[in-house]
């Protein structure tokens, strides 16, 4: 039994003598591969703003605080470096990469790439804002295919025989090849969001039976109106399917894909392209300013503001700000859709005007459009209320 003990202790010490030595080799590489000087810089330079924004402290205590934080910061790194390096490195490996960093190509790599590293600042800042603007030119630009005719024709046989459609007005449309969005890409343009456009697919029934379409269901605002007809698209019959962009909806630039379904499942999917003005924030205030009535009790009378959705987008108040903290505000954090009206109710402690010098308030109010906690916040607007 005694033996037993013995040699499992052994085994325990030699692992942990094992764990310590591969520990200790990968401190040696973070301060072969320059990390750890890397880190120390950044103490340093840490220490030196805030020297900088502090004035009036001994240098005696900023070198002492930058020891302190050099020691516990470096201690931090590698417990979190160490773990990392150990999963995804052998202890081969490591000496490997030791030997490396102390031969004289290693020693080169660490002496010269501080000094490339900074001569590509520039470059690369330049070379970054270039791929953003290339980005954003073939974002704006997607959907604009040029087909040649044979192309054409090929995508007029394919379009026939896989929905048994003829297209008798492709080149009213475009075909979207190049971004998968789906067959057809139905591009409205520049809009000045005054006037509805509406965009026409001629088809012709060649399918040996009648074809039912039906709207998309899946589309979650008015901004698109569908026209498909009331009826089946008998055989050999040919209509126009009318889609429509509402203009007093649309807005911003939008790229979306969808569809028209037909005969129970099947789908017709195409992209919808539009580059529409956006929408301003519209609203009415019953009063901007309201007169301030002397307290006779602990709580004022509620001042009450009414904010009227006169647009047709809605907004929802983002924040409200007070030049004084005399007052109890409370309102409507919900959104406030077209036509609607929500309150903004104040009201006033005797108790927090008596440490302030007049009662006159003002209230900031943020306005942000689009629905509460959704992505559609296009435009804001600060309104500003008086109690005097």
């Amino acid at each position: 039994m005694t033996k037993t003990i013995f040699i499992i202790l052994i085994t325990l010490f030699s692992i942990q003598i094992n764990a310590q030595t591969v520990d200790g080799k990968i401190e040696k590489l973070l301060e072969l591969d320059a990390t750890i000087s890397n880190i120390e810089k950044i103490i340093t330079q840490t220490i030196e703003y805030q020297k900088k924004s502090n004035f009036g402290i001994s240098d005696n205590f900023w070198e002492a605080l930058e020891k302190k934080v050099s020691k516990k910061s470096l201690a931090e790194l590698k417990l979190i470096v160490i773990p990392i390096y150990s999963k995804n490195y052998t202890e081969i490996e490591i000496d490997n990469l030791i030997a490396f960093y102390n031969s004289e190509t290693g020693k080169l790599i660490i002496e010269k790439q501080p000094i490339i590293m900074e001569e590509l600042n520039l470059p690369l800042m330049q070379w970054s804002q270039n791929l953003g603007s290339y980005v954003i030119e073939e974002i704006e630009n997607k959907g604009k295919n040029e087909s040649s005719s044979d192309e054409i024709e090929k995508f007029k046989s394919e379009f026939k025989a896989k929905y048994g459609l003829q297209i008798l007005n492709l080149t009213d449309l475009a075909i979207d090849q190049e971004n998968n969005i789906g067959d057809l890409l139905i591009d409205f343009g520049k809009t000045d969001g005054k006037e509805d456009i509406t965009k026409i697919i001629r088809v012709k029934n060649n399918s040996n039976k009648e074809i039912e379409f039906q709207e998309p269901k899946f589309l979650s605002n008015e901004v698109i109106k569908f026209d498909l007809g009331n009826k089946p698209l008998e055989v050999g019959e040919t209509r126009d399917l009318k889609i429509t962009l509402i203009a007093e909806l649309a807005e911003n630039k939008s790229y979306s894909m969808s569809s028209i379904d037909y005969n129970n499942g099947d789908r017709i999917q195409f992209g919808i392209k539009y580059d529409a003005p956006a929408k301003e924030i519209s609203f009415e205030i019953s009063d901007r300013k309201l007169k301030f009535k002397k307290l006779k009790q602990d709580f004022s009378r509620p001042y009450v503001f009414i904010l009227k959705n006169t647009g047709k987008k809605e907004f929802y108040i983002s924040d409200i700000e007070l030049d004084k903290q005399i007052a109890y505000l409370n309102w409507n954090k919900e959104t406030i859709k077209p036509n609607e009206e929500t309150e903004i109710r104040v009201v006033f402690s005797k108790q927090l005007i008596t440490k302030q010098k007049n009662t006159d308030l003002k209230l900031e109010v943020d306005l942000t459009k689009g629905e509460k906690g959704g992505f559609s916040s296009f435009a804001n607007e600060t309104i500003e209320l008086i109690i005097e």
